[in-house]
């Protein structure tokens, strides 16, 4: 049935997350789970998307620029915030063991714009970026699935480059979280990020289901 049995663990590794995806909830035990499931697909191949050069990494262009609001923390490990339709995040030095994960944010439209930046110590590693992917919430809040194609990678630079990417296929109104991860255990980064064409409506915690507001 699967001449190419290379396909075939594939499939049958999908299908596997696809059910780990179900079971998991947006309550704080399992926010670590959903991340690792994520890690696991796209480690495969599994929930990238093709560039025009054949590659399986989607590398946002260099384009765009980002200003933090005035009194937004950017030192500590990493810290978000909601403003005028935007969530700023800044991270510092956190690695794999450490996933960054946002609240909850709701979208204004079927599209939101992400802008990013990073940098790392190269001495400690040989990958050139990290990546951004979206999860979006369920309608009774329960569970969080990733969004097909979301994952975005942004490169390295010592200048704070930034980079730029459109993510399509969003619903208005529902509630999205993105995630900070690395194809590596032996990195660590810095960088900020905002993600644009949101509304102002209180971010929905990942810990507790508490609502916070910007």
């Amino acid at each position: 049935m699967f001449p190419d049995m290379k396909l075939h663990h594939r499939v049958l590794a999908l299908l596997t997350a696809a059910a780990l995806a179900v079971t998991l909830t947006a309550c704080s035990p399992v926010t670590v789970a959903q991340d690792m499931v994520v890690a696991i697909v796209q480690a495969m191949g599994l929930g990238s998307t093709s560039t025009d050069d054949g590659s399986d990494e989607l590398h946002a262009p260099a384009g765009g620029s980002i200003t933090f609001p005035e009194g937004f923390e950017t030192v500590g490990s990493f810290h978000t915030l909601l403003q005028d339709g935007a969530l700023y995040i800044a991270f510092n030095d956190i690695s794999v063991n450490k996933l960054g994960n946002t609240d909850y944010f709701t979208v204004a439209g079927s599209s939101v714009n992400i802008t990013a930046y990073g940098s790392t110590d190269e001495s400690l590693t040989s990958i050139d970026s990290y990546k951004i992917a979206l999860w979006e919430l369920s309608e009774d809040g329960t569970r969080a699935t990733y969004v097909p194609g979301s994952t975005i990678y942004i490169d390295f630079s010592s200048d704070e480059t930034c980079h730029t990417y459109e993510v399509t296929g969003l619903t208005a109104g529902n509630r999205y979280k993105a995630t900070v991860s690395f194809d590596s255990v032996m990195t660590s980064a810095t960088g900020g990020v905002a993600i644009t064409g949101l509304t102002n409506d209180a971010l929905v915690s990942t810990e507790e289901g508490d609502t916070a507001s910007a």
